[in-house]
């Protein structure tokens, strides 16, 4: 999977684009489980490799985090900045 959209990798299939999809469809009380299997069927998912790859983006930008099991955007509090 290509990280970045191109001429030939629509941004919506790049993992930048899976990224942002995830984060839109994020619930209150979601698991890593639970939120792959409400997106698993989404043409820009797909594979659990994508969507696995675009979870590591998001936690490597301290765009998400796990608290207790349960997915929270932001960063958890008094996190190293």
């Amino acid at each position: 999977m290509s990280a970045l959209p191109s001429k030939y990798v629509p941004v919506e299939h790049s993992a930048v684009g899976v990224a942002a999809f995830l984060v839109a469809s994020l619930g209150a009380n979601d698991t890593v489980s639970s939120l792959w299997d409400r997106v698993r069927h989404d043409i820009r998912v797909r594979t659990f490799d994508r969507f696995a790859g675009a979870l590591t983006m998001l936690f490597a930008g301290r765009i998400i985090f796990v608290d207790k099991g349960v997915l929270k955007l932001g960063q958890p509090s008094g996190a190293d900045r």
